[in-house]
């Protein structure tokens, strides 16, 4: 916690600049607990509360090791609201993580006014193409609903998921980040294993959206 103490005015400066819809959260990856946290989006989560499971799951895959930060991810908060997310991994002069400072933003505001755009250029009335792959989803699970539209994308490819390019990759992504799915758990491990990859190249390219 002492080798922490020097990151607080800056996260308490973060957190009044951002406003009341940026959660700004400080963690102790010795301890795996909170030690600062400012416009807390749960009552219930303070400090001295346990890591999160994806904080959590990215000191299990070591991702500090290669990357200084997680930024643009997706995730949820405890009252489903719909988050923009980054996480910085601290390190002392040994280069030992020693804390992770994550900001969560809400962005449901955001994507209704992204929705009302979109109607606004294209129109409400919908449009039917042929060769279009259209789906009931009210029956689906997370699960299948996230599975096809990430097959659904990959149709707009003409080679297999593992052997697209680069850029091919960024436009793939980018189409799934616009429909959403990233904000459904299991997105990234399963978007992943489709394209022969790791998880860690996925958050990748999604911070380069």
């Amino acid at each position: 916690m002492t080798e922490l103490v020097s990151y607080i005015p800056m996260i308490k400066f973060f957190a009044r600049f951002l406003g009341t819809d940026a959660e700004v959260i400080l963690y102790d990856t010795k301890k795996e607990m909170v030690v600062l946290i400012e416009n807390p989006y749960n009552s219930e989560i303070g400090v001295g509360s346990t890591i999160p499971d994806l904080e959590k799951k990215f000191l299990k895959q070591e991702l500090y090791k290669e990357e200084e930060s997680i930024v643009n991810y997706r995730a949820f908060s405890s009252d489903r609201k719909k988050l923009r997310s980054a996480t910085h991994f601290i390190k002392n002069e040994n280069s030992e993580l020693i804390g992770m400072l994550t900001i969560n933003y809400k962005v449901d505001e955001l994507i209704e006014l992204r929705s009302l755009l979109n109607r606004i250029i294209s129109g409400s009335e919908p449009i039917q193409y042929k060769g279009e792959n259209f789906y009931e989803s009210f029956n689906l699970s997370f699960e299948d609903l996230m599975n096809n539209t990430i097959q659904e994308a990959l149709t707009n490819f003409k080679v297999p998921p593992e052997r697209l390019s680069h850029d091919e990759k960024m436009e793939l992504i980018q189409m799934l980040d616009e429909k959403g799915t990233f904000l459904l758990k299991g997105s990234i491990a399963e978007l992943a294993k489709i394209l022969h990859t790791s998880e860690t190249s996925i958050y990748r390219y999604i911070s380069k959206l």
